[in-house]
């Protein structure tokens, strides 16, 4: 039976899925002006935090896509360094921002992943009583934002009740000059994904289901470069013109550092339109489930940015910084 529904529905649902994971310009610069009304405001939609450049600490992961440990789990290769790095993280009293897709539930029912993934959850779970965790949701992890549901499932793992934002909003003051940092997944401007209630019910309730029962390799801005890059360039076209504003998003797995502005490296360069000026203000974090076992992701600690890996030695997990520049250099480099 499943067979004849992929042979009826795999093209349909294939061409949909190419539509929706298509980003307009139009619509993420929409999705993202509502987001910066809405820090301030009461609910869970954006977390708005103060923090001292010079002494707080946070790192960034996105694109865990956590599942039930099987062939088709993408995370089971970074696993240990995923682990390994976040007890680092937690012993040098980092902040945790968990930026979406941190569990893969277009794949894998919930309850399959809690089950397989439990030292995990125990490394992400052990910032959460000092307040040092702060976890988004994504377009594969949309159901989290579904609050019955959230604390239905994760109540095992997580002290109740646990917020699950859209964005974070990071405020500082350097030299006088306020600096503010964006943070969010970056599936805006996915028809499906982010919409209106109705559309993100059906892909939580009824798509994810659907997408796992029929087993389709359907292709995101993670698996195209095409998209890839239409994504990063849209978002990095609207940092670009906001004040005093740095971007950080996930979702194309594909790590960026202040546009490519510090890098003359053409792979680490926004594929941007020749009549743009190039401005450091968009990072992507990159992703936690690389084929070789790599992870990349964001530190603000020090005064400073950083565009991270950890990855496998012989001897053991190790930590190697990519990317590094301060933010008054970037605040500087913006205007």
């Amino acid at each position: 039976m499943r067979r004849l529904f992929q042979f009826l529905l795999k093209r349909p649902l294939t061409w949909l899925a190419k539509f929706s994971g298509s980003p307009d310009k139009e619509a993420v610069f929409k999705s993202l002006n509502r987001l910066l009304r809405m820090a301030g405001r009461k609910g869970r939609i954006i977390k708005v935090l103060s923090f001292d450049a010079e002494k707080d600490q946070f790192v960034v992961f996105s694109d865990q896509h956590k599942g039930n440990g099987d062939k088709g789990d993408d995370f089971r290769y970074s696993e240990q360094n995923y682990i390994q790095a976040l007890t680092h993280y937690y012993q040098s009293g980092f902040s945790f921002i968990n930026l979406g897709d941190s569990e893969e539930l277009w794949k894998y029912q919930p309850q399959q992943v809690i089950d397989a993934c439990t030292a995990v959850f125990k490394a992400e779970a052990a910032f959460q009583p000092h307040q040092r965790y702060i976890k988004t949701f994504g377009n594969h992890d949309l159901l989290w934002k579904d609050r019955l549901t959230l604390e239905k499932l994760m109540g095992t793992n997580f002290t109740l009740p646990l917020p699950v934002w859209e964005a974070v909003l990071l405020c500082t003051t350097i030299d006088g000059q306020s600096l503010r940092i964006l943070l969010t997944h970056g599936h805006q401007g996915d028809s499906l994904s982010d919409n209106n209630a109705l559309s993100t019910w059906l892909v939580a309730h009824l798509w994810a289901p659907l997408q796992r029962y029929l087993r389709i390799n359907i292709n995101t801005p993670s698996s195209t470069t095409t998209l890839r890059n239409k994504h990063n360039r849209i978002m990095y076209q609207w940092s670009g013109m906001q004040n005093n504003l740095l971007l950080i998003t996930g979702h194309t797995h594909q790590p960026v550092f202040a546009s490519g502005f510090y890098s003359d490296h053409p792979a680490n360069q926004i594929d941007k339109e020749a009549a743009l000026p190039l401005k450091p203000t968009y990072f992507n974090t990159g992703c936690c489930c690389f084929t070789d076992g790599d992870i990349t992701g964001i530190e603000i600690s020090n005064g400073d940015i950083r565009l991270v890996k950890w990855y496998d030695e012989p001897t053991g997990t190790q930590r190697k910084v990519l990317e590094a520049i301060s933010l008054k250099q970037v605040l500087a480099d913006m205007q």
